[in-house]
């Protein structure tokens, strides 16, 4: 199976709380995970902020990661594969604000009906559910939100390898390995 991975571009709903500095983040965000998922999958994830388009021109299973997620765990996206490729029908990784963080999808068809905004996941899910289809959730994770969320980022961040969402460390104000700089907090 071909891992096509699109990305969700957020630019404008982080546009919402962060402002202008939104350009800048969205940025950093999605040159790290289309940094990721080359590394993963060894090919380029489709950026995107319409899915439902996007995904009207894919015939095989694929994963969407939400723009606003530069930290994800290599390892999602790995479960997430993984997960589809043995007969999964749909792979959530549940947000800790009641939306979603990264999304695998076996029948392109179900993209239609993808939940964008909080709250829509679990009706989603339970729809999934009510017409037969598996459905396995990752561990709970966050997305970058809001400016506060930046802190909680920054201390995910110093967790993970030196190279890891190298863009936004920078933006972060790691230019040498430390976090000196802390925001939103």
């Amino acid at each position: 199976m071909q891992r096509t991975t699109l990305i969700l571009e957020r630019t404008a709903a982080l546009r919402e709380t962060f402002g202008i500095e939104a350009s800048w983040w969205s940025s950093a965000f999605v040159a790290d995970l289309q940094a990721l998922v080359t590394r993963i999958t060894g090919t380029t994830a489709t950026i995107t902020s319409t899915v439902r388009i996007t995904a009207e021109i894919i015939d095989q299973p694929f994963v969407i990661i939400s723009g606003d997620t530069p930290h994800i765990p290599e390892t999602r996206i790995r479960d997430a594969f993984t997960l589809l490729e043995s007969g999964i029908d749909v792979v959530v990784g549940p947000c800790d604000r009641g939306s979603w963080y990264i999304l695998g999808i076996r029948q392109p068809r179900l993209a239609a009906h993808i939940p964008l905004a909080a709250g829509g996941l679990l009706p989603w899910i339970d729809q999934i559910q009510r017409r037969g289809l598996h459905v396995i959730q990752l561990p709970l994770w966050f997305r970058v939100m809001y400016p506060t969320d930046l802190a909680t980022l920054a201390m995910a961040l110093r967790t993970m390898p030196a190279g890891y969402a190298s863009a936004t460390r920078h933006l972060l104000g790691d230019n040498e390995g430390s976090l000196a700089r802390e925001w939103g907090a």
